[in-house]
């Protein structure tokens, strides 16, 4: 699968692959032959704003905590999952989606800079609110589309966020905007997101 040669090589931790990736039908099976939690489904399901979702869920404002941001090429591979071309700049943005100090949500971001707008780029280089919370200030109308789900196990991972799960669902989709916003996500989310409250 084309994300999942792009993304083995840019995640900054190791992981092995536990399930493959599943469309929504696929992944609407997946839940009914082994009973995933409704609380699990909603969020790996949804096509509204993951921040909007975690604001709602624990009502307090989320944070964004930037591992990583850097400019660079396009290849010839995300190019076509974008349907953009080659060789235009794009900034790859690591980050942790945090609530009351929490990590709960991973998100690396493949967004493709060469139409998004000048407001929205300078606001993205701050590099001090989650980008699905710059779009949503901006009221642009979003689309979703070519989500797959999986899971992958990684021990650094759960290290990381003092877990003592190391499986962790993952979920990634193309997001786009008609001004011209175009990116790929890649989201892995904390089991302590999924923990009954």
């Amino acid at each position: 699968m084309l994300l999942e040669k792009y993304y083995a090589t840019q995640l900054p931790f190791e992981y092995t692959q536990v399930s493959a990736w599943m469309s929504t039908e696929g992944f609407i099976t997946y839940c009914q032959i082994h009973k995933i939690s409704p609380i699990v489904r909603l969020p790996l399901l949804s096509d509204g704003s993951l921040v909007k979702f975690l604001r709602a869920l624990y009502l307090t404002d989320v944070t964004v905590n930037v591992k990583d941001q850097r400019e660079m090429i396009m290849t010839g591979e995300m190019a076509k999952f974008l349907g953009s071309e080659e060789g235009l700049k794009t900034i790859i943005r690591d980050a942790w989606l945090c609530c009351n100090e929490r990590k709960l949500v991973y998100a690396h971001s493949f967004i493709d800079t060469s139409k998004i707008g000048v407001p929205i780029h300078n606001e993205i280089n701050k590099k001090s609110i989650p980008v699905g919370m710059v779009l949503s200030d901006y009221n642009l109308p979003l689309l979703r589309d070519q989500l797959y789900i999986s899971q992958i196990k990684s021990e650094q991972l759960a290290k990381e966020l003092d877990s003592p799960e190391n499986i962790f669902w993952i979920r990634c989709y193309h997001l786009k905007s008609s001004d011209g916003f175009n990116a790929a996500i890649l989201e892995i989310f904390s089991p302590y997101l999924f923990e009954t409250r």
